[in-house]
């Protein structure tokens, strides 16, 4: 008998040793300092973390739960405002609860961005995107690492939206405006790869350039929407932005080029409509556009092919030496450049532009230096 009450002793004893080490000074139940993780059902090697401003139970910071979580997890972001930093060095997937409610606007510092992404296979969705900070450079989203997936985001009012630094990435279903330099940049170099890239489904509007390509080849851009944009939809500046797929886009009413590509071969141009702006096509060749609507070309030291193409007036295509051929179904038109008068013209006109398209060239490439690399 006195050994059954013995026994019993030590369990009671032991259960208020426990509550003890478990309460915590104030006098109330500990908990640990950071919140629990949420397994994820459906892939018991990731975690689903949940940050929500508004609630102590869960984390406040969009950083301090990227820290905290493991690769291969997913973390939620409630609705409301994120004022912070965020750099991903992990595989995650950051999910914002809308791009309408979930609002990362920090202010960096000058020339620098809201978002850094260095890790591969990144997946973000669901957010506004801003940034405050100064500098003719400044950034939404910087991409530095393959594989990255950005979709149901609207990035604006920031200088670039998004910049990309590397291959075989994704971006779709997002909307880009106020960007004053451009919706998304594509910054490769002799060094630097920036290629095989998909840009989908996107819309762009109220920014300097829509897209802009340097040195980035082999990338896909369709189904998107520009318009309205102070300079091109579309503008592959600097050389060997080679063997991109232009397809199923809509480009309008852009103030000076729906689409301008520069010391480029292979580029393909298929099923767009583009109309109340022009195509620009200079020093470059092999380019093919393909089953378009559209109204005029201008070709500089160019070769080109227009097949199966609507509303096309040829007296719309001017030239300086440059050639071209026609297809449709019923005839073959060929025209070899003979430079005339206002051949001339033109060609005064595009020297200006080509020094003010030089000019911005070499901001770019101060652009890459002033961006560290992360």
């Amino acid at each position: 008998m006195e050994g059954r009450k013995s026994i019993i002793a030590l369990a009671f004893l032991s259960i208020f040793i426990v509550l003890e080490m478990s309460i915590s000074a104030d006098g109330t139940l500990g908990h640990e300092e950071e919140p629990d993780i949420i397994k994820n059902s459906n892939d018991d090697s990731a975690d689903k973390i949940i940050v929500d401003k508004n609630d102590d139970t869960h984390y406040k910071s969009i950083q301090k739960a990227i820290d905290h979580a493991q690769s291969g997890s997913t973390i939620y972001v409630k609705e409301g405002e994120y004022s912070e930093i965020v750099n991903i060095n992990k595989k995650i997937h950051l999910i914002g609860e809308g791009r309408d409610k979930t609002l990362i606007n920090p202010e960096s510092q000058k020339n620098k961005y809201a978002v850094g992404i260095r890790a591969a296979g990144v997946k973000l969705s669901g957010f506004g995107i801003t940034n405050k900070g100064p500098g003719l450079y400044t950034t939404g989203i910087r991409i530095c690492s393959s594989q990255t997936e950005i979709e149901d985001c609207n990035i604006f009012d920031t200088p670039v939206g998004i910049a990309i630094w590397s291959s075989e990435n994704t971006i779709s279903n997002c909307e880009f405006w106020g960007c004053k330099d451009e919706g998304i940049v594509f910054l490769g170099s002799s060094s630097n790869e920036c290629n095989n890239n998909v840009v989908t489904n996107c819309t762009f509007y109220d920014n300097c350039d829509g897209i802009e390509l340097q040195y980035s080849s082999n990338n896909t851009i369709s189904h998107c929407e520009f318009y309205d944009n102070t300079h091109a939809g579309i503008d592959a500046i600097g050389s060997s932005n080679n063997n991109n797929i232009i397809s199923n886009c809509d480009i309008y009413d852009n103030e000076v080029f729906g689409i301008y590509i520069s010391r480029s071969s292979g580029n393909q141009i298929t099923n767009c409509s583009i109309y109340q702006n022009q195509i620009m096509i200079s020093n470059s060749e092999n380019t093919s556009i393909d089953e378009c609507e559209l109204e005029g070309i201008y070709l500089r030291d160019s070769a080109i092919i227009i097949k199966n193409c609507k509303s096309l007036d040829v007296s719309k295509i001017k030239t300086t030496n440059s050639n071209y051929t026609i297809y449709n179904e019923e005839s073959v038109e060929n025209k070899l450049d003979t430079n005339t008068k206002e051949d001339t013209i033109i060609n005064e006109d595009f020297f200006i532009f080509d020094i003010l398209n030089l000019i911005k060239i070499r901001l770019e490439t101060i652009k890459a230096r002033i961006f560290d690399n992360g």
